[in-house]
């Protein structure tokens, strides 16, 4: 084998890869935590799933590349929908020859509804696990495997020794008092 052999198999061998930068993985960690919703703010203000999808692709890549604006004493989120909310009428003004969709105003009270449902909904999340964690112990046992476990609720019913119907029965009493705790909860929040 001769020298320049050696060069080139050398030259095979994968380089090594860089870590990634602290920012760069504060934006992943950002991203990954707020993702869903940002999906699902983009499906709101579009027409159609594949549209939202195409969006949402653009969205990332804007935020990757605008990131280092981002200021991190303010919600992510909220960056990230104004974001998504301008490339949707970018979007929506490219396409516009091609399909008929909503009208920018409709978009705008789409976009205000979105963020006061989302403010709710964050606040409502945090009073359900408040009163999750007052849950007794078996009730609250059963709630997560029911809604964690993959399994089919005729195992889980059999697994804690009852019927399907009486599993069925339990878990309604238990959503009831979820439902009953995160209302008094939200509702003391707002008026208390």
């Amino acid at each position: 084998m001769s020298d320049s052999d050696l060069d080139s198999s050398a030259s095979n061998e994968p380089s090594p890869v860089a870590e990634p930068s602290k920012r760069t993985l504060e934006l992943l960690s950002l991203l990954g935590a707020n993702e869903r919703s940002l999906f699902a703010y983009v499906c709101a203000l579009t027409p159609n799933w594949q549209d939202a999808e195409e969006i949402m692709q653009q969205v990332r890549i804007r935020i990757w590349q605008d990131f280092e604006q981002y200021d991190p004493a303010k919600p992510f989120g909220c960056w990230a929908r104004a974001i998504a909310y301008y490339l949707t009428l970018a979007y929506r003004k490219e396409r516009s020859r091609q399909r008929e969709f909503f009208s920018e105003h409709i978009l705008e009270e789409v976009s205000l509804t979105y963020e006061m449902v989302a403010e709710t909904a964050n606040e409502r999340r945090s009073a359900l696990v408040r009163c999750l964690e007052k849950l007794g112990g078996q009730k609250r046992r059963v709630i997560e495997e029911y809604y964690l476990s993959a399994e089919p609720s005729q195992r889980l019913a059999d697994r804690l020794s009852m019927t399907p119907n009486a599993l069925r029965q339990l878990l309604f009493r238990i959503r009831k008092t979820l439902f009953e705790c995160v209302e008094r909860s939200t509702h003391s929040e707002m008026h208390g």
